[in-house]
């Protein structure tokens, strides 16, 4: 796949965690840690017109982020998550209901004008049954291949929209939970993980299915192989939230750059694992990205 514009769908909200607010959602940290490594991503979602929306919009707009694909929405609020954290920084996330990203539009035209060459979805966005028919319409139509970001977080999932959305992506990203609700979804065989994961991307004819496995490491399962990403310690644990999105961003990115699947797989590791050392998933200081970007020649 060669570089070009990847075109990030989901929510943008605010992770409010007991003693902090910080920038949150899977799709705002997938594209700000893009354009945070060089690339230039035009995030789609939506925001309140209401405070919230103003410091959002301030702050994507320091990190050089394109505003275009920022709808405003008149009735809903900018997107909220309340965090909490136990001892080791593993996050439990209650979701708010009914926030501006649950009413994103898509407008085929103007997203065929921007000839993205990649999609990247969070599965959060898709949440409302008006708004997962509008996305199965409109993304696979757009003549490129999708990266599906899976979070199923109870209760704001469904298994017959989950399986749909499976059927129109190229690319899948999980988590090993995840892996073992979408096998039951699948009738996939009980077995090792490795078996698990190359018989899903088989069944559902993937490119390739990045499995993440926290401080363990990660899998790349592919038509040509396996891969293991090797674990990457985390010197100074803050917390996890966000280290997937981490992931996902580098993954695309090496995607779009055609890194080989083993170099990719280990850069989005070693990504990740910093990403635990600052809180939340969007590190607001451009000196965080400095190393990468010399160390991978972006």
């Amino acid at each position: 796949m060669t570089s070009g514009l990847p075109l990030i769908v989901g929510e943008t909200l605010f992770d409010c965690f007991p003693d902090k607010v910080v920038l949150g959602g899977a799709a705002l940290n997938v594209a700000w840690n893009l354009k945070g490594l060089g690339s230039d991503p035009v995030l789609l979602s939506r925001v309140g017109q209401d405070e919230a929306a103003e410091q959002l919009l301030a702050a994507l707009r320091r990190q050089g982020l394109r505003l275009e694909g920022l709808q405003r929405d008149p009735l809903h609020p900018t997107g909220q998550v309340r965090v909490t954290l136990d001892g080791e920084g593993i996050p439990t996330f209650a979701i708010l209901p009914d926030q501006a990203y649950d009413y994103i539009q898509l407008d085929r035209a103007a997203l065929q004008a921007l000839r993205p060459s990649l999609i990247y979805r969070g599965s959060l966005a898709a949440r409302r049954e008006a708004a997962h028919r509008h996305f199965q319409e409109t993304l696979p139509t757009l003549g490129c291949p999708v990266f599906l970001d899976l979070n199923l977080r109870d209760p704001w999932w469904r298994p017959g929209p989950v399986r749909e959305m499976l059927r129109t992506c190229a690319w899948l990203k999980l988590n090993q939970e995840e892996l073992e609700q979408v096998v039951q979804l699948e009738s996939i065989p009980a077995g090792k993980v490795e078996e698990q994961g190359q018989a899903l991307r088989a069944r559902l004819n993937l490119r390739g299915l990045f499995l993440t496995l926290g401080a363990a490491g990660a899998f790349l399962f592919t038509g040509r192989g396996v891969y293991r990403g090797e674990p990457v310690p985390v010197p100074r644990l803050v917390d996890t939230v966000g280290a997937g999105d981490g992931f996902s961003a580098v993954a695309i990115l090496g995607l779009l750059q055609g890194w080989p699947e083993a170099v990719l797989l280990q850069r989005a590791v070693e990504f990740a694992a910093a990403i635990c050392g600052v809180a939340g998933g969007a590190p607001p200081d451009p000196a965080f990205y400095r190393p990468f970007r010399q160390a991978w020649g972006l």
